[in-house]
């Protein structure tokens, strides 16, 4: 893998992991077009890890408050949130096989876009008030969302927002406890890429292709964060569903169609 195409691997991911529009989705569609596809787990291993630090930065007070609480509410939440992540992403990880996950990369964009434009419509009028103090309820249908997220095209970030917002939690805090829940998803998801390179081999090793992608996810995702919480605070995600949709498009009719990769 060369320098520039790392570099540019790795803006993807800082753009697109914390944005509505689905960071493996991207990833796969660019790998597919550069001719890079499955071929180095140590590199997507970087960029995940950058943006599991990313998040822990922007959220450090919220970090260090959960460690020092650690069977507070806010800590039972996420960890409710976590339980039915962790059983669906398993089942569709393990159950499915990868060339079919890669089929439903355009139905999955599409998946998203409409999610996002009815949490747009539903969300349109009304204003940022919602609840602050959610329950262990809202915390499992936000996690179970979140499991689905496994599947290519389907955001994680704009799911799990998506289905605070529609049950009615605070914009700000649907935001925040979705970037919070990322934590340990993407932490397990670094160990089981961990455990899988020692098992079959990470591939081949570009230390400095590897470093340029990791600050560049890294840089980027922590501007991406900031903008996010920002863009749900007015609740404008119009414009994120109709990319989705152009997207979803594109990907389906390369697929059945064009075939150009």
């Amino acid at each position: 893998m060369s320098i520039l195409i790392a570099l540019f691997l790795g803006i993807i991911q800082g753009i697109t992991e914390f944005l509505p529009i689905s960071s493996s989705g991207h990833l796969i569609l660019f790998e597919n077009v550069l001719g890079v596809s499955g071929s180095n787990v140590f590199f997507n291993l970087i960029l995940h890890f950058a943006s599991l630090i990313a998040v822990v930065i922007i959220f450090w007070k919220d970090v260090v408050y959960l460690v020092k609480n650690p069977f507070g509410k806010e800590m039972k939440r996420i960890i409710v949130a976590s339980i039915p992540t962790i059983i669906v992403a398993f089942v569709v990880r393990y159950c499915v096989e990868d060339y079919i996950l890669v089929m439903f990369l355009g139905y999955g964009f599409l998946l998203s876009s409409f999610i996002i434009f009815i949490t747009s419509i539903l969300q349109k009028r009304k204003t940022n008030l919602g609840n602050l103090d959610f329950g262990y309820k809202q915390s499992f249908i936000i996690g179970l969302v979140q499991g689905f997220a496994v599947l290519p095209g389907i955001s994680m970030s704009g799911s799990t927002i998506c289905a605070g917002l529609i049950q009615g939690i605070n914009r700000e805090e649907s935001a925040k406890f979705s970037f919070l829940i990322s934590i340990p998803i993407i932490l397990g998801g670094v160990g089981l890429e961990i455990v899988e390179g020692v098992r079959f081999g990470f591939g081949h090793i570009n230390i400095g292709a590897s470093i340029i992608g990791f600050f560049a996810s890294f840089l980027v995702a922590l501007f991406t964060i900031k903008l996010m919480m920002k863009i749900v605070k007015r609740g404008n995600w119009i414009y994120f569903s109709i990319y989705l949709l152009l997207l979803s498009i594109f990907v389906l009719i390369n697929q059945y169609v064009l075939c150009l990769f």
